[in-house]
């Protein structure tokens, strides 16, 4: 019943006080609504989590936007709540929230746009064409993906591919049905579980992109296979 509530309350108190900042190396200073939810929303970007003093505020977050709605507790009341924002790319926002009485407002951090590479398809054969080229890739990648320990490697010059917190080094490279097969070992230098997506690493030229896990945790790897002609 408490999230029936929520949801009604999101749908009837925003649109009152919008507040935008640009994302900073420092802390961003803005105001919240004692009374009622307040919205947090990044623009290029999307709130993996938050951490702050629990009792300072409710909060509740919609995974399908990647926004966060807060209210202070009767507990805080009044008193200022330090917040850091977490992206789904990594980057951390430092936040101190001033509590005051009136509407609720709205909170839009404008993260730089981060712009993926465009991944450049080869040249269809004729007879290779639509639904049948993109099975006959799928199929070349799962047989990537399963090739015993023991299969023949070949020696080829990639550089890492980092993105953000992210660092995808050569582990193995392979010459599969025509294809240059490269596989990478992922690490994250963050101390919390992170969200993967292929796009991250993908660069000019690549084909196909999989990854084993779309969630890195600190300590561990996760593997990155790449075709490329």
């Amino acid at each position: 019943m408490k999230s029936k509530l929520i949801g009604l309350a999101l749908l009837l108190c925003f649109g009152a006080n919008a507040q935008q900042f640009k994302m900073k190396d420092g802390i961003i200073h803005a105001k919240i609504s004692y009374q009622n939810l307040n919205r947090i929303k990044i623009k290029n970007d999307a709130i993996d989590s938050i951490a702050g003093i629990d009792s300072a505020f409710h909060f509740e977050k919609n995974d399908k936007t990647g926004e966060i709605f807060i209210r202070p507790t009767e507990d805080n009341g009044y008193d200022p709540i330090s917040l850091s924002v977490v992206m789904v790319s990594g980057k951390t926002q430092d936040l101190v929230l001033e509590v005051v009485d009136g509407e609720a407002n709205t909170i839009e951090l404008v993260a730089e746009k981060e712009e993926y590479p465009r991944i450049d398809l080869p040249a269809m054969d004729e007879e290779i064409s639509g639904n049948n080229y993109e099975e006959s890739i799928c199929a070349v990648m799962k047989k990537f993906i399963n090739l015993p320990k023991n299969s023949p490697e070949i020696e080829v010059k990639a550089m890492d591919r980092n993105y953000a917190h992210l660092t995808a080094s050569l582990e193995k490279a392979y010459r599969i049905d025509g294809y240059v097969a490269l596989k990478y070992k992922v690490t994250t230098s963050l101390q919390k579980i992170s969200r993967l997506d292929e796009r991250m690493f993908s660069r000019k030229g690549d084909i196909c992109l999989s990854l084993s896990s779309l969630e890195i945790h600190p300590g561990f790897s996760v593997s990155l296979y790449i075709l490329r002609h």
